[in-house]
Formats: structure tokens, C-alpha cells, sequence
């Protein structure tokens, strides 16, 4: 049997979600000054979106608004994916490290649509308003 979600502190995305967002954070003091108001800026508003869509996806009761925010969290995560890219080009980021930053996009991505397709279920199932 699984566990009751109390939280979206309880989502498995929501806490990998979290951990990339600070370890984005603690990466772009690495970037060059001059990248401050631009790609670390871009970066870090982009990671942080991630788990704030999830938390704020969780606390609608409208299907239609809570998957809207989870798929704003996942277009989060591909941003993110794209600025990696461009970290690499500009040489402030080695492409064996962004290799890693991009299989944690990927993990929260996979994990992503399959909370949507669990909230579609579920609500497709019972026909209440369970969070999953």
C-alpha cells in the first residue's frame, strides 16, 4: 500500500526538484561576473520553478490547473536543460558535469509526467478531488 501524500514536501519530484534547485544555485557562483543578469540569472529563476510549479501544482483541487502547473515545471526543467547547454558552449561548465546536470533534468522530467498521468488516473477513477 502507498503512502498518503500529506505535502507536496512529500513528492519524490518535488525533493529532486529541490536538491537540483540548490545545487544550481551553489554552480552559477562558479559563472563569470558579467553572467550575473543573464545566463546564472536565467539558470537559477529556471530551477527554482521547478519545485515552487510542483508545490503550487499540488495546491490546486482543479485537474486542469494542477497538471497546467506540473507542465510548467517541466518546460522549467528543459529551460534549465538549454541553459546547460549554453554553460557549456561558453566554457563555464565542463560537458562531463552538464552530462550529469542533464540526467537529473531527465529523472524529473520522467517523474513529472508520471505524476500527471497518475492525477489524470486518479481523478479519471474515483471522480473526486484526491490529491495524488
Amino acid at each position: 500500500m502507498m503512502k498518503k501524500l500529506k505535502s507536496f514536501r512529500d513528492l519524490v519530484v518535488w525533493k529532486l526538484a529541490s536538491e537540483f534547485s540548490k545545487v544550481i544555485a551553489s554552480l552559477i557562483k562558479k559563472f563569470p561576473d558579467r553572467e550575473r543578469y543573464a545566463l546564472s540569472d536565467d539558470l537559477l529563476r529556471a530551477a527554482r520553478s521547478i519545485p515552487a510549479n510542483i508545490a503550487e501544482g499540488w495546491g490546486r483541487w482543479n485537474v486542469k490547473e494542477k497538471i497546467q502547473f506540473y507542465n510548467i515545471a517541466n518546460a522549467s526543467a528543459e529551460e534549465c536543460a538549454n541553459h546547460l547547454i549554453e554553460a557549456v558552449n561558453n566554457k563555464y561548465l565542463d560537458e562531463e558535469k552538464s552530462l550529469i546536470f542533464q540526467k537529473k533534468i531527465h529523472v524529473i522530467a520522467v517523474k513529472l509526467t508520471n505524476l500527471m498521468n497518475v492525477t489524470r488516473k486518479r481523478i479519471r477513477s474515483s471522480g473526486s478531488k484526491q490529491r495524488p
